[in-house]
């Protein structure tokens, strides 16, 4: 059996070896250390005495302040920490919404990532104060709130004057504020807490925005006499990087079974039928969002795959957000009804003493991982414009109130929103029923169309799937939401490369469409070509394999050209993916046209009243017509004039 000096000595390394030696610099005298006694360097003495444990943690504590502070007095150390108080705690990592007022001037270990960063700034540790009337000095040291008074001078002919800092005697340290966030895997209903911090000294300068650590600090109340309301923040004692979390992987007897059976037939359609069983129907939709899940491969280009939902009310197009956001690891859902451009990208924030400091959004924050927008058309205009760096240089800057920041976005994006006027109208372009900009909708990989038609035999295969789904059974499927989530991040590992033989396959479609796209008088670019390329190498690791094959890219063509079919477009007649964004010639809009000349007046005017009365006896529907003077106007294709009366300009 060790002596206790042996076992204190014991523990001393302990708290050196586990890295408590910064936490406990920074304890105040009437603080409570939190100790994990469960630790290698600790569980044998706990074991052999745990009533005595706390006692020899103490001591080793005093020592170690002491050495810290060159003195060997250990009774004057003993006496000033005598409020200090241990507690052993078996997991001493908690989550940021567990902490509360119960943790004040308690130290509290727990994992965040940085999410905006302040300033440096520094503070004054001591310094010497002079009297200015008698030039008296007096050496003042900050207080354990790093706070310092001002002295008055003691001499009676003086009378309390104030004395004066000398500035040549100051001697700083530095302190920075940072904003945390409870990670988004940790968060309590997709709710993480947001918490303010100190960093002080040494560890001023190391944390930058989008980084996660792990951080054990003091709880502290900023005390407020007149409101006695109190902000709270930590006092930041020790960082350290915290390694990404491990992905979840199959384990080696499933990746034996799922790599001999990626090489039978029917492979593919079982895993598309994990994906959301509830929902009935949506092969193709399912398989290109698997896509995106395992993405392509990242070189100089993009390897992110972002794909678009638009469609009718009710076609489950948010619970295909939401079953993707429940398989995937890091990423977030929201709404673009409550996102702005601060709340995507880089935004700025007031402090509570009113300083403006950038504060990483959605996209940064979800680096190396997927953001889910819902209501993507609810977005403001100028929110929009915001998204055109972050999709395609995958960066998002920011240049305001003094501030330049550039954060890394190789983020997914999964989109989804509802046609602007209720119900997807065909005889209108994708961008006049969304009224989304052409540009940005160029920067989706793939764009789904998905309609409310009537079909009898599909509706009641959906309306007896829907039944199935009130009942306790549930459908059999080749994985369950973990597996699924666990194949996901292993095929995600791999790497396929284009052979030649792949290679002249893409440039064959290419120039195909190429081709096309002179008939439709409607160019093709390279943006197109790169995205059969990212989808051709996802549909590689779906089968877990390091090549892409001649099959994958022709398997790729006929979903995309699936894709084009839900818009009436399709790759081998000359359809291509701006004709579903520009306008499109119809009928509808030649006979308005017609009607327009015919309202018009000597000067070429008409009134709108007039054209709207024409087009509903002309047999046009009164929704569609209003639809059209909208869509012109947002064209800019009619003026309006200052009589009340419009033009036509193009």
């Amino acid at each position: 059996m060790s002596t206790d000096s042996a076992k204190i000595d014991m523990i001393v390394d302990g708290l050196y070896k586990h890295n408590y030696v910064d936490i406990i610099d920074g304890l105040r005298p009437d603080s409570t250390f939190n100790i994990n006694p469960s630790l290698p360097s600790f569980i044998d003495i706990y074991l052999e005495d745990s009533k005595k444990f706390v006692d020899l943690i103490y001591k080793a504590i005093f020592r170690i302040i002491a050495e810290k502070r060159g003195s060997s007095k250990y009774e004057i150390i003993e006496s000033f920490f005598s409020d200090l108080k241990i507690k052993l705690v078996v997991d001493d990592v908690i989550n940021l919404h567990q902490v509360s007022a119960k943790n004040e001037n308690c130290t509290i270990t727990f994992d965040c990532q940085i999410i905006a960063t302040d300033f440096p700034k520094s503070y004054i540790k001591k310094a010497l104060f002079i009297c200015p009337i008698c030039s008296r000095d007096q050496p003042m040291n900050c207080d354990i709130n790093r706070k310092i008074g001002q002295p008055y001078c003691m001499n009676t002919s003086c009378k309390k004057a104030k004395m004066e800092v000398d500035q040549r005697s100051i001697v700083t340290d530095d302190v920075q504020t940072i904003l945390m966030q409870e990670l988004m895997e940790n968060s309590e209903n997709h709710s993480p807490v947001i918490m303010a911090g100190k960093l002080i000294g040494n560890n001023v300068r190391t944390s930058f925005v989008g980084q996660r650590k792990r951080i054990t600090g003091l709880f502290r109340s900023e005390i407020d006499i007149k409101k006695n309301e109190n902000d709270i923040f930590i006092d930041i004692l020790s960082l350290t990087d915290l390694e990404e979390s491990k992905p979840l992987i199959p384990t080696e007897e499933a990746i034996k079974m799922i790599t001999k059976d990626s090489k039978e037939d029917g492979f593919l359609e079982k895993v598309v039928g994990s994906f959301a069983p509830n929902i009935f129907g949506y092969s193709d939709i399912k398989l290109s969002i698997l896509l995106e899940l395992v993405g392509g491969v990242r070189t100089k280009k993009r390897g992110d795959i972002n794909i678009f939902l638009v469609g009718d009310p009710s076609m489950a197009k948010s619970e295909l957000l939401k079953f993707s956001k429940n398989i995937t690891q890091r990423s977030i859902y929201t709404s673009g009804r409550g996102s702005s451009a601060a709340g995507l990208t880089i935004g700025m924030v007031k402090m509570p003493d009113g300083r403006m400091i950038a504060q990483a959004g959605v996209l940064p924050i979800c680096n190396n991982g997927f953001a889910f927008i819902d209501e993507f058309d609810k977005m403001n205009k100028d929110d929009r414009s915001s998204m055109h760096e972050a999709m395609e240089q995958q960066t998002v800057s920011i240049a305001k109130s003094g501030v330049q920041m550039t954060l890394p976005t190789k983020t997914s994006i999964l989109a989804a929103a509802n046609p602007k006027y209720g119900v997807y109208d065909s005889s209108m372009t994708l961008r006049d029923n969304i009224d989304i900009p052409a540009p940005l909708l160029s920067r989706f990989d793939l764009i789904w169309l998905i309609k409310d038609k009537v079909h009898q035999t599909e509706d009641m295969q959906k309306a007896s799937h829907i039944l199935d789904t009130f009942t306790s059974d549930k459908k059999e499927v080749y994985f369950n939401e973990k597996e699924l989530t666990a194949f996901l991040n292993y095929a995600r590992g791999f790497k396929p490369v284009l052979q030649e033989e792949a290679k002249s396959k893409l440039l064959e479609i290419y120039e195909r469409m190429r081709n096309a796209s002179v008939k439709s008088d409607m160019p093709v670019g390279t943006r197109q070509l790169e995205a059969l390329v990212r989808l051709s190498m996802a549909y590689a690791k779906l089968f877990l394999r390091d090549r892409v094959t001649i099959e994958d890219i022709e398997n790729v063509e006929l979903l995309v050209n699936s894709m084009y079919e839900s818009f009436g477009q399709s790759l081998t007649k000359g359809g291509i993916q701006q004709q579903i964004y520009f306008d499109k010639k119809n009928t509808k809009q030649h006979d308005a046209l017609s009607i327009w000349n015919e309202c018009r007046d000597e000067k070429l005017q008409v009134k709108l009243n007039k054209f709207e009365e024409a087009l509903r006896e002309a047999g046009m529907p009164e929704i569609e017509a209003k639809r059209l003077i909208d869509q012109w106007e947002n064209n800019n294709l009619i003026k309006l004039n200052e009589n009340g009366t419009y033009t036509r300009i193009g």
